[in-house]
């Protein structure tokens, strides 16, 4: 789509009309007559407020034209109200427009969804209206106007004032016409609402997180002073690729120490021709070690973008000189003038996809966005996925890991080990020796709570979420079976409900009984557990992380959070308990992701020659995931992986699609979920064949009293494969009533398949 529309600098007399997109699950655009009193300064990107049924919205102005559609008449159009002027920058650019219109048709979205990626918070906020004591004053004295009085009486009845959201219309027209009157007069004053501040909150008990007052040691890991040296083929690349001027894409395949001083050169070689550079990673609490040590590194001011606590604070990094903004996968779509470096730190994590509607990742909106602006971009990783990999439009720069720095591995075989054992001899051992010595260890298991499930040795009953359909986690501690996707918690049972046996046991280790164990074998060691569990508490939180850096505990036990933030000091002794707990998981990624995160445990170890060894548990020593960490060859996981997608079709041979059908009606949702597979699965003789699996029913969370099913759906062409799913989207809705029925669509989907 190419926006198109007047040019708003002419004088203009006649009628103009300007479609306007609201940020709203609506796909089409709304037409607007333009009030003379802003002809001159209204255009593309403009921020506006109009009226949307009974409410006044912000939207976006996408074209202008002095022209109506023959099925208009001026007479049954409303008008824009007013002009959004009272912010730093009221207008979302052009490029950013089309942009968000991409993600639209590629992420099967309403582009008015795709529309609250560029707003500011005001335009997904309502703005609130507050009455000032001049304007009480003015209402008691009889000194306001009777074509004011009404308005002003209603926002001064509240002492937090009304949302604009609210405002109704009165007998001398739309309120919200009246309201800037009341503040030339500063009668009203105009504040954004509290909603902003209460999504703030909200995300501050997510679990996993700091509080934004905790900061990192960024010195502590990283050398500031002494960075390390980078060979002169990547700086003259680098150089070459700012020259061309036209978008070039590098996948850089390093350990972090040499992802951070080439992402440091980087950012000195844009700046030094005049671009502006964008640094965007999965979790925030890296997103702001990233912004403490480029600093140095750089010699330039870093900002840390986070979600700006009034429209104020949006888009306050645009202006002649270049910027340098680091941040999680939002940032990609900060207004920046002149941007010729965007960086994704991290390209394979799966916190670069949004899991709410538009469902983007980063990393792809990242290349769309590079694009537009003629940069380049760098999808930098120690393990990049395997799209990333084997992407026939990129370069991909490998820099080889020092065989001198590499860590002992010792490989144990569990299934020579006895039945239930959590710790072997060998690690036993290893843990001994380092505690004699004054060493720290560190355990990584990637499941917490203390088993997996319980099991009924006699019927093999397990206990299952009555909304999930999964089985229940059996956390000690807490004595109970709790869900990990709602939530719900039940009591644990004296004997199975199915048989009434008593032979009920704990299957598959957690983390709590690694602790337990560690306990039990080492009753002096100091041990601290980090997961999901421990870290609820923000006071608590702060204190087990200050821990792991600081190495302070004997024993370090942990799940995948333990990667989630700055890089940790490295450990003499690396325990990995259960390398193939992963593998076993309905997710063609199991592989990919369990090789990651050897790779990210190992990466704590000191090398050999310091005493640092990996001893990596596993009953399936064979596997490609493991023998390629084992031998320190990434391409032998690469190539056999690639094999293995090929035999099923799976990305990056393919790309796929993970639709969802809900409601609450169960016939009705088995029925259009059957309905759906037979369209897409209808063939043209110009369209290539999808193949589409399913529908099956969804495991996982779910709202309560809501019926899922699922299908998978592949395709070669990803353009292809988005238009034929808007299509049936369209065509689904048009036959099921949108509460009735309602259908998802996750293109490129990164959990489940």
């Amino acid at each position: 789509m190419v926006l198109q529309g007047a040019s708003a600098s002419q004088p203009q007399t006649e009628a103009r009309f300007a479609d306007v997109l609201v940020p709203r699950h609506i796909t089409k655009a709304f037409t607007y007559l333009v009030p003379f009193s802003i002809a001159q300064r209204i255009q593309i990107g403009s921020l506006v407020t109009v009226p949307f049924g009974r409410s006044v919205l912000e939207g976006v102005v996408i074209s202008i034209s002095s022209h109506l559609a023959p099925e208009m008449t001026p007479t049954s159009l409303k008008t824009i109200l007013s002009l959004v002027e009272d912010r730093h920058n009221s207008t979302i650019s052009p490029a950013l427009l089309e942009l968000s219109h991409k993600i639209a048709q590629y992420y099967v979205a309403p582009w008015g969804q795709c529309l609250r990626l560029l707003c500011p918070p005001s335009l997904i906020s309502p703005t609130r209206y507050i009455a000032t004591q001049l304007g009480r004053t003015a209402l008691e004295t009889g000194t306001c106007p009777e074509s004011l009085r009404p308005t002003l009486q209603r926002i001064a009845h509240r002492a937090s004032g009304i949302l604009s959201s609210t405002l109704q219309p009165t007998r001398h027209g739309h309120a919200l016409r009246v309201v800037d009157p009341l503040i030339e007069r500063s009668w009203v004053n105009r504040v954004p609402s509290n909603t902003g501040r209460i999504q703030a909150r909200k995300q501050q008990r997510i679990p996993m997180t700091e509080p934004e007052e905790q900061q990192t040691l960024p010195h502590a890991i990283v050398d500031t002073n002494q960075p390390h040296e980078i060979d002169l083929a990547w700086r003259t690349h680098l150089r070459q690729c700012f020259q061309a001027d036209r978008m070039k894409k590098v996948v850089l395949h390093a350990p972090w120490q040499q992802r951070i001083a080439r992402l440091a050169e980087a950012i000195r070689q844009a700046h030094s021709h005049n671009r502006s550079t964008i640094v965007v990673c999965g979790e925030t609490a890296k997103a702001r070690w990233l912004t403490q040590i480029l600093a140095p590194l750089t010699g330039l001011e870093i900002v840390f973008a986070q979600l700006p606590r009034s429209a104020q604070g949006w888009d306050q990094h645009r202006g002649p000189t270049p910027s340098v903004v680091v941040g999680t996968r939002s940032v990609v779509f900060t207004q920046l003038d002149s941007v010729g470096l965007i960086w994704v730190e991290g390209e394979e994590d799966s916190a670069l996809k949004e899991p709410k509607e538009p469902r983007y990742h980063a990393r792809d909106v990242a290349c769309l966005r590079a694009k537009e602006d003629r940069a380049v971009v760098v999808l930098a990783s120690e393990h990049p996925s395997l799209e990333s990999n084997f992407d026939t439009e990129a370069e991909v720069h490998r820099v080889q890991k020092d065989r001198a720095l590499q860590p002992k591995i010792e490989l144990v075989d569990l299934g020579k080990e006895s039945r239930g054992t959590l710790l072997s001899h060998s690690l036993r051992s290893a843990m001994r020796e380092a505690l004699e010595r004054k060493k720290q260890i560190l355990l990584f298991l990637n499941r917490r709570g203390y088993a997996r499930t319980l099991i009924c040795r006699d019927c093999g009953w397990v206990p299952r979420c009555p909304s999930c359909t999964v089985a229940l986690p059996y956390y000690q501690e807490a004595g109970s079976l709790t869900c990990r996707y709602c939530g719900v918690a039940e009591q644990l049972p004296e004997v199975c409900p199915l048989c009434h046996a008593t032979a009920v046991s704990p299957v598959g280790e957690g983390t709590e009984r690694a602790e337990a164990e560690a306990h039990r074998l080492f009753p002096h060691a100091t041990i601290a557990r980090l997961d999901s569990d421990t870290l609820r508490r923000p006071s608590t939180a702060r204190s087990l992380w200050e821990r792991a850096r600081s190495g302070s505990c004997d024993i370090l036990i942990g799940t995948q959070v333990l990667f989630s933030h700055e890089p940790l000091p490295q450990h003499h002794v690396v325990g990995i308990l259960q390398a193939d707990s992963g593998l076993h998981v309905s997710d063609f990624r199991a592989a990919e992701r369990t090789y990651h995160l050897l790779v990210d445990a190992a990466s704590l170890a000191y090398p050999a020659s310091a005493g640092g060894q990996v001893i990596l548990q596993t009953r399936l020593p064979s596997h490609h995931s493991v023998q390629a960490l084992v031998s320190g060859d990434p391409h032998q996981f690469y190539n056999e992986e690639l094999i293995a997608r090929r035999l099923l079709n799976y990305p990056p041979v393919c790309h796929i699609a993970d639709l969802t059908v809900a409601g609450h009606n169960t016939i009705l949702v088995e029925e259009a979920a059957t309905r759906w597979a037979a369209t897409l699965q209808q063939q043209t003789s110009v369209e290539e064949h999808l193949v589409v699996l399913g529908p099956v029913p969804t495991l996982g969370k779910r709202l309560r009293g809501q019926h899922h099913r699922r299908l998978l759906v592949k395709g070669a062409d990803p353009d292809l494969l988005a238009h034929r799913l808007w299509d049936s989207v369209e065509s689904m809705e048009k036959q099921y009533r949108q509460r009735q029925i309602k259908f998802v669509v996750d293109m490129d989907p990164v959990e489940g398949g």
